[in-house]
């Protein structure tokens, strides 16, 4: 094998180690509140690619995103609280269309949340339109009629801007009570609240003010760890559900800065701001602060990954993958250095 020859096939394969190592690479969608359009942002290069994929005014107050079981992302709008009633909408991806799946005509429920149980969307509830009640399921989100029924019972919700699902199907609940008079105008306090696999209530995971929790807001679990925001200090605690001890995870340093919350493949936890500075924040995943930008979208609503399909790799008849391709080429140079030096 000549020099050259020696550089290319090297420079290729460590181009092919780059790309096995890089697993998969996503593309974040959230929704500005503020606006009512639908973003996305490459996570290679957050900035540099952010695009406007439904305009403003698409939607109205859209506070909740969930990607669907059929590829598909769900948007829960609140409406304006007078003549624009709260909606769930589908966008397609494929078609990049959007359209309504379900109206909530009599006003009763404003989506601050939503999370997919299989087929089934649980919606839960705004804080900021003061709308209390149980969590909500609707069935045939993804196609048919829609039915609509109360999930939870038990355990009375003050509202619901944060659920999340773990594996063993329990859920989740952020309570949030956000006083809107009073000597506690415009502050936000609650607990986490735990409900089995049925919807009943269990009881509370985080009391309010324990372990610093100040208006639990966005939810979010990766593993047996429940990740959730705290409006009111910017910070974000950890839950080993194994043991039910919560501590510190990370922080943004300003109040308001941490809302909807979402996790990457690779652990990192992202979070979208609701206070209107549009920033996203991303924490590594031992809580320090990797960086933020702001989105010039205003108020961030919900916030979902949408992962792409994995680096494949390197054909098995070329010798497995891209380290192990590098790894028989190696013992090949090695072999033929050894016959020159007549070893």
């Amino acid at each position: 094998m000549t020099r050259s020859s020696f550089r290319s096939f090297f420079a290729a394969a460590t181009i092919a180690v780059m790309l096995a190592g890089s697993g998969r690479a996503e593309t974040v969608y959230f929704t500005s509140y503020s606006t009512g359009a639908l973003v996305r942002y490459d996570t290679t290069n957050p900035a540099g690619t952010i695009a406007t994929v439904s305009p403003s005014g698409s939607t109205t107050n859209p506070a909740a995103l969930a990607l669907g079981p059929d590829g598909n992302l769900y948007i829960g709008q609140d409406g304006d609280g007078s003549s624009i009633a709260p909606s769930i909408s589908r966008f397609n991806l494929t078609t990049n269309t959007l359209s309504t799946v379900y109206t909530f005509s009599s006003f009763d429920v404003f989506p601050g949340s939503l999370a997919f149980k299989g087929s089934d969307l649980l919606v839960g509830r705004n804080p900021f339109f003061a709308n209390t009640g149980p969590i909500v399921k609707l069935t045939n989100v993804t196609g048919g009629t829609v039915g609509v029924s109360d999930y939870t019972t038990g355990g009375s919700l003050a509202s619901s801007p944060g659920i999340a699902l773990a594996a063993d199907g329990k859920l989740y609940v952020s309570d949030q009570t956000y006083h809107f008079a009073g000597p506690l105008a415009g502050q936000a306090t609650g607990p986490v609240k735990r409900f089995d696999a049925s919807g009943a209530y269990v009881g509370e995971l985080i009391a309010d003010g324990a372990s610093g929790l100040s208006g639990p807001t966005g939810l979010a679990i990766k593993g047996t760890t429940l990740y959730t925001a705290s409006i009111m200090t910017g910070a974000i605690l950890q839950t080993n559900l194994l043991t039910d001890v919560t501590t510190a995870f990370a922080s943004t340093g300003s109040s308001f800065e941490v809302g909807a919350l979402a996790i990457l493949s690779n652990g990192e936890i992202i979070a979208g701001s609701p206070s209107g500075s549009g920033k996203i924040y991303d924490f590594a995943v031992n809580g320090t602060l990797l960086g933020s930008f702001a989105t010039g979208f205003g108020q961030i609503g919900g916030i979902t990954v949408v992962p792409t399909a994995p680096v494949p790799e390197i054909d098995p008849a070329m010798g497995g993958s891209a380290l192990a391709l590098v790894a028989g080429f190696m013992a090949v140079v090695d072999e033929q250095r050894r016959r020159r030096r007549g070893a």
